[in-house]
Parts: C-alpha cells; structure tokens; sequence
C-alpha cells in the first residue's frame, strides 16, 4: 500500500498545521464520509464543519460514519455550487474529493459548471493562510473536463493573493488522480 505518494494521502498530511487550526471547515462533496471523518477526527471541539451533497445517499453514509461528531456537522443536501449561501462565516479549510460516488450510479457526478461555482465562492470566504484542496479524477469524461477547466482557473489566480500547486503522479498514467492545493496569502 501505497503511503505518501498516494495522493489523498499526501494531501491529508499536507494540510494537517491548517487543520489543527481551522474553525470553520467545508468538505464540499461529502461522497461516503471519508472526508469529513477525517476533518472532524483532526479539527477542533470549536470547529464546525459542512458537509455538502446532492445524493441522500451520501449524506446518510456521512452520517452514519461521522456520529460521533454529529454535534458540530452540519449535513447540506445542497449542490457545492451553493456553499455561499450556506457558509456566512470565512472558511479555514476546504476539500473536495470530486467525481462520482464510489459504489453508486457513474453518470451522477461533479461537473466543471458548478465545481468552478464553488471553487469561486470557496476561495472568496477563504480566511488569510487557509487552504482549499481539490482532488480531480481525469480518468472519465466528467472529471478530465473539471481537471482541465480547474489547471486553466487556477493558474490564473492573483499571485499576490494566492499560491496554487498541483501534485501528479508523474509515472502513472495521465487519467490517475491528482490533487489541486490553494492556499490565501493575502
């Protein structure tokens, strides 16, 4: 089993110091509850964190797997396109792991339209030295049109007020996961 150069992995423990920190959190595709356990596991008591899906599938399997910190999640059966409307407060620390729910229907997945939405309003509440993390999964037609679409917006960001990485596994093929990190540093 891969350790550090999965790329999930590597993401997680990069943004352990922003975590230890975070107060306001967005998992922004809640999928099966991975995610936001692990937020939840390495945040705070203080924290709140939002769990966003469109699926009530998902968003009962997030439940079930994060009981035991129900008390400071709020579960959103909302597109992440609409986190704006939801989160009034500045945001710590976001994650989406997006595609489509493992185990489910794979025509039922993130698209670039409303990911690009939420990247936008994410990086807007984005307190100074919080991080956003976006993992793509380029290896279905969905998803290589959001990896592309999120390599051309985020490149673009002001340097002044951002710095943006991207981490591929470089001898694997092109269509393998890789994660998008954006921190605000200004």
């Amino acid at each position: 089993m891969q350790t550090v150069s999965n790329v999930l992995n590597l993401v997680k423990a990069a943004i352990m110091p922003a975590l230890e920190q975070a107060r306001v959190v967005v998992d922004a595709t809640a999928g099966n509850g991975h995610d936001t356990l692990f937020l939840a596991e390495h945040t705070s008591d203080l924290a709140k964190i939002y769990a966003f899906d469109i699926q009530e599938a998902a968003l009962d399997n997030t439940r079930q797997r994060t009981a035991e910190y129900a008390g400071r999640i709020e579960y959103v059966l909302r597109s992440h396109a609409e986190i704006g409307a939801v989160v009034a407060e500045n945001i710590d620390l976001a994650i989406f792991n997006l595609g489509y729910l493992p185990g489910q229907e794979h025509a039922l997945t993130t698209r670039k339209e409303s990911t690009l939405l939420a990247v936008q309003q994410v990086l807007e509440k984005l307190s100074l030295n919080g991080v956003c993390v976006i993992v793509a999964y380029p290896g279905h037609e969905a998803g290589a049109q959001e990896a592309e679409m999120l390599e051309e917006f985020l490149q673009h960001l002001p340097r002044k007020n951002y710095t943006a990485g991207c981490y591929r596994l470089l001898n694997h093929m092109r269509t393998a996961p890789y994660a998008y990190v954006v921190e605000k540093v200004r």
